[in-house]
């Protein structure tokens, strides 16, 4: 299949503070398999060098175009991308991570097996993993199931490493909430999932996502916009979501679980303990009433063994995970 033929794939890059990283990121994506890409830098306003480097692989490349933009968040970043994107498909990749050379190859050929409006691969290399799985596993699961597996802990949250067909998300208005300062991207793959006729999902790993970047706010502890940051967006999804299905809900409460206790974790990390005491209790609180119906949710014998002793001291639990 030559480039003409090949369908045509936008590959959205927000991009801020990432000047170390992005060279990196782009020439992985200028080596894709696949060539017919047009690849979209979003420079958020970036404060750095960014923005030039940005400049320099347009003249570089005619695939890649170049957006600059007043700086407004990650989420506004990738409704831009979308905006502008032309292609049958899109996906997106943070600006400190790199791709397979076969990173689009791979999507497509998922989204080719049962048409689907959403692929994903539920595994990927991070800093301290860089083993390839043996063989791949591919399956096509309905929108509640989907939906399920986003909200356990079997897959790497975020939009990336996923492929969407793009028609399907304009159809749905399924953008970004930019109001969100963590959690955006569980919001909107799990909404996204809900409408899709279908998702394919498979094993092999394709993405590098970069868990030792320091400059990162997932990365910081920070109580306000990734602890409580994460609560509100875990309580929009209620408000939103249809969470009907036992399953789907039981999922949804894992998440919420974890959720407390990752907020938890903020507090502690950052030793605003006094500063947050309503909050504080709040989490231990509903880390503690929510931990033993954990028992019964689809994950790990090692995550059941954390919620049995979380349900006796949620902030023990809490200060040795963060050791």
């Amino acid at each position: 299949m030559n480039a003409v033929t090949e369908p045509l794939v936008s590959i959205i890059v927000p991009i801020y503070n990432v000047e170390k990283y992005l060279d990196q990121c782009v020439a992985s994506l200028i080596q894709q398999t696949h060539h017919n890409i047009e690849i979209l830098l979003i420079d958020d306003g970036s404060p750095d060098n960014a923005p030039a480097i940005c400049d320099a692989w347009q003249h570089k490349d005619e695939r890649v175009h170049v957006l600059h933009k007043t700086n407004s968040g990650v989420s506004a970043s990738r409704n831009a991308g979308l905006h502008a994107a032309k292609g049958e498909y899109v996906c997106f990749v943070d600006g400190d991570d790199w791709v397979e050379p076969d990173f689009v190859e791979y999507m497509l050929e998922l989204q080719a097996k049962r048409n689907a409006d959403i692929v994903a691969s539920l595994c990927c290399f991070t800093s301290t993993d860089f083993h390839q799985r043996t063989q791949d596993e591919v399956s096509t699961i309905n929108p509640q199931e989907a939906m399920e597996l986003f909200f356990y802990p079997t897959i790497e949250l975020g939009a990336w490493n996923k492929l969407y067909r793009r028609s399907f998300l304009t159809a749905n208005n399924l953008e970004f909430i930019t109001d969100f300062c963590a959690g955006e991207g569980l919001q909107f793959i799990t909404l996204a999932a809900s409408k899709a006729n279908c998702v394919t999902v498979g094993q092999k790993k394709v993405y590098h996502y970069r868990t030792d970047n320091a400059t990162s706010a997932t990365t910081k502890p920070d109580v306000e916009r990734q602890g409580i940051g994460a609560i509100t967006t875990m309580q929009y999804i209620c408000e939103h979501l249809d969470l009907s299905n036992p399953k789907v809900r039981k999922a949804y409460n894992w998440r919420l679980w974890s959720t407390y206790g990752y907020c938890l974790r903020q507090i502690i990390a950052t030793h605003q303990e006094h500063v947050y005491r309503d909050l504080l209790r709040t989490c231990i609180h509903h880390r503690r009433s929510l931990a033993l119906p954990m028992i019964a949710a689809d994950i790990s014998m090692k995550r059941k063994i954390i919620a049995l002793l979380t349900f006796i001291s949620p902030t023990v639990v809490a200060k040795l995970s963060l050791r």
